[in-house]
């Protein structure tokens, strides 16, 4: 069985610039969103994931538990979480804290999403070093874990000191919520795999998610961890129409109006001299600055993103299934300037033709690459 997760990084699709910010626009966003995530959980969806970003219009969730809390009281059966809480910009008690508590307000659904960061501009208007991040995140990493795993708990470090401390709640799963990890870098997926975290992939074609992936398995293998299928996702921006004409008419713009968001929020300025610790940033940013094949097409032949009709979309995500040993897609039906309407039916239209095909789909007995 391979799931399928409705995915949510709720880009803002109006004037970018802030002087000419619509409230009005931004309340009937978060409405027609929240309706999306409901309909989401009737069409059999395994879950919704959010994401966490701050100070531009790439995203309007910069604190994604508040949705996670609204959700789990208009849902029943969706699991949902963050993908992921960035650990440098928060204190881990508290993470491990509202963690647990959301654990119980979604009634044992949460999903837990851990990251790094690798926004440039969000650190920068933090005053936060990114040559400090890796450890930091290390740090925070080990601090969530006791704090969610020990009755009573004690942690001296560089950032963090405390004594015989409980947090209160503790999670409803035990003995943690699953735990996945923003993991591109060898570095990260090698540390998720040791730790027996999920790993997830995002933006690379299928031959480097592959890489990532087998780095990933190698490492949980050496560390005795599981490896399967339902260890790992891979997160695809997702565009379902009714013909391919319609699919790259509405989608193509779409799609430029994300990358331009994403340029501005997460890529490096300097791409010849980033910072201690994201040296694979250099090559992986390149394509988003015009350094390799960001078009259309070069992006659908990649399979860097899911567009056409739902026959073809549900082809290109068995391939990939297929070929990755993978059982978790992050479907990102809303990029860009998506209107309402074209989300919903692209929501629909997935639900109809490629949730049902991707359940059958029984990855255990195929073996990887095929």
């Amino acid at each position: 069985m391979v799931k399928s997760w409705a995915f949510d990084i709720f880009n803002y699709p109006y004037d970018t610039r802030p002087e000419r910010f619509d409230p009005a626009a931004a309340q009937e966003l978060y409405d027609w969103h929240m309706e999306s995530w409901v309909k989401a959980e009737e069409q059999g969806y395994e879950g919704v994931l959010f994401s966490e970003h701050h100070f531009t219009a790439y995203n309007v969730s910069p604190s994604p538990n508040l949705l996670i809390a609204a959700l789990a009281q208009r849902t029943s059966t969706l699991r949902m979480g963050v993908m992921g809480s960035i650990l440098p910009f928060h204190n881990p008690r508290r993470v491990a804290e509202e963690a647990a508590m959301l654990d119980y307000l979604t009634h044992g659904r949460l999903e837990v999403g851990l990251g790094r960061g690798v926004d440039e501009q969000e650190f920068t208007k933090e005053k936060i070093r990114m040559e400090d991040t890796r450890e930091y995140f290390l740090e925070a990493l080990s601090l969530i874990e006791k704090a969610w795993r020990q009755p009573v708990f004690t942690h001296h470090g560089k950032f963090f000191h405390y004594d015989d401390t409980t947090i209160y709640p503790r999670p409803l799963q035990q003995p943690t919520p699953p735990v996945w990890m923003l993991s591109l870098s060898p570095a990260t997926l090698e540390m998720a795999g040791e730790r027996g975290y999920k790993a997830t992939s995002a933006y690379m074609p299928v031959a480097e998610t592959a890489q990532a992936f087998e780095t990933f398995r190698n490492a949980a293998r050496r560390a005795g961890q599981p490896c399967g299928p339902d260890m790992v996702a891979v997160l695809r921006p997702t565009f379902v129409a009714q013909t391919e004409e319609e699919a790259r008419r509405v989608g193509e713009p779409a799609l430029n109006h994300l990358f331009g968001l994403f340029k501005d929020a997460a890529v490096f300025h300097d791409l010849d001299n980033v910072p201690e610790g994201y040296e694979f940033y250099s090559s992986f940013f390149r394509p988003f600055v015009g350094q390799g094949d960001l078009s259309w097409d070069g992006l659908r032949e990649a399979g860097v993103i899911f567009v056409g009709t739902p026959e073809r979309v549900r082809d290109q995500i068995i391939d990939q299934a297929k070929a990755l040993n993978c059982g978790n897609f992050f479907v990102w039906h809303s990029f860009g300037d998506l209107t309402a309407e074209q989300t919903m039916r692209s929501y629909e239209l997935y639900a109809q033709t490629v949730i049902p095909a991707l359940r059958e789909l029984d990855l255990e007995n195929v073996p990887v690459g095929q």
